[in-house]
């Protein structure tokens, strides 16, 4: 896996691993794009059914992170395998707003 990578969710329940160790071609480039190491397709049982919110690296270990989303699930995912871990939470989550 490489060095600094950048983790992300899309709307379409699709997460992601960008590798950022990649160097820009200018010094002076105002965006660029960063290639996928590996991604968890349309296909796949293990995807998000809904936009996913959050995306977070283990702090303990590089090769796990987390994901939850619209669908209420909150992912425990292993980078070795690309696919989630035997730990699957369902999460109820509540909205609340103050006006």
């Amino acid at each position: 896996m490489c060095v600094a990578s950048l983790l992300s969710g899309a709307a379409n329940g699709l997460v992601a691993i960008h590798d950022l160790d990649v160097v820009p071609p200018t010094p002076h480039t105002v965006s660029c794009t960063y290639p996928v190491v590996c991604r968890v397709t349309l296909d796949s049982d293990f995807r998000h059914f809904g936009s996913v919110e959050t995306v977070q690296w283990y702090p303990l270990d590089s090769g796990m992170f987390i994901s939850s989303g619209t669908d209420k699930l909150l992912k425990v995912w292993d980078t070795n395998l690309v696919r989630v871990s035997e730990f699957l939470f369902v999460v109820v989550c509540f909205l609340y707003t103050f006006l």
